[in-house]
């Protein structure tokens, strides 16, 4: 009887488990659809770029993916939106957010802000240590909530919008000179875009701005950019700066 009662265990253990990690790679979705199911349901996004010929890619969803631990923490904290770039949604969301590298995973907040970007293959415990140091409360609060304090509010109130939102960088140089620049966050709310972009701008020496990009008709997409670099080489070697702060940048032209 013992032994019966420790096999029934044993097997609800592993039906249990083997449900938490089916559960973790959702289906292939747009990022606007499931921004708002991470808003309405307050929870982290996390975005999976992919391709069934990279071997790290399945060698990630073999041994990555397949970790307990890591599928309990998604499930409870976050929803897992899985991209094969060879898909037609996939494709057009590589190319929107510029995915040059596979795998590579982008972390949202609920308010559709991104919190990390990591462009390499990663194993169970360090996937989750990365995640781990975004799981905050505050990161779950959904666009409606109280993501901002009075302060930061009060601060806003003079900006004028059109002018630090240009739909491109607005270089007064000659525009045949070709500058660079490195986004680190997006933003889906400008308030949001602005209030990050004045208190980042008090931690670094180079000019930050926020433009604005149509993602749809309804959808538009906030982007902090560190400016203004001469060449690539010197946005690269400024990247380490950017890491000392936490914080992960992709370098674009302007």
């Amino acid at each position: 009887m013992r032994r019966l009662i420790v096999l029934i265990f044993l097997l609800s253990f592993y039906f249990v488990e083997g449900q938490v990690k089916n559960s973790v790679i959702s289906s292939n979705r747009t990022v606007a659809d499931a921004l708002k199911q991470s808003s309405s349901e307050g929870k982290l996004l996390f975005i999976y770029f992919h391709a069934e010929w990279v071997q790290l890619c399945q060698w990630m969803k073999t041994n990555t993916f397949t970790d307990p631990d890591l599928a309990r923490f998604l499930n409870k904290n976050a929803l897992f939106l899985e991209l094969n770039i060879e898909t037609t949604i996939g494709n057009a969301e590589k190319q929107f957010f510029k995915v040059n590298a596979l795998p590579t995973m982008i972390l949202f907040d609920a308010s559709g802000n991104q919190l990390v970007r990591i462009d390499e293959a990663m194993n169970a415990t360090n996937l989750l240590s990365k995640l781990n140091t975004w799981n905050l409360e505050e990161n779950k609060r959904s666009p409606t909530g109280n993501v901002s304090g009075k302060s930061g509010n009060q601060s806003l109130q003079h900006l004028n919008r059109p002018a630090l939102l240009p739909n491109q960088p607005n270089i007064s140089e000659n525009s045949e000179t070709i500058y660079y620049g490195i986004v680190i966050k997006y933003f889906h709310q400008p308030e949001q875009a602005l209030q990050y972009m004045q208190q980042f701008q008090r931690q670094v020496e180079k000019k930050v701005i926020v433009t604005q990009k149509d993602i749809t008709n309804e959808i538009k997409q906030y982007q902090i950019i560190v400016k203004k670099f001469s060449s690539m080489e010197e946005a690269r070697a400024y990247l380490p700066k950017l890491r000392m702060l936490n914080i992960s940048g992709e370098i674009i032209k302007l």
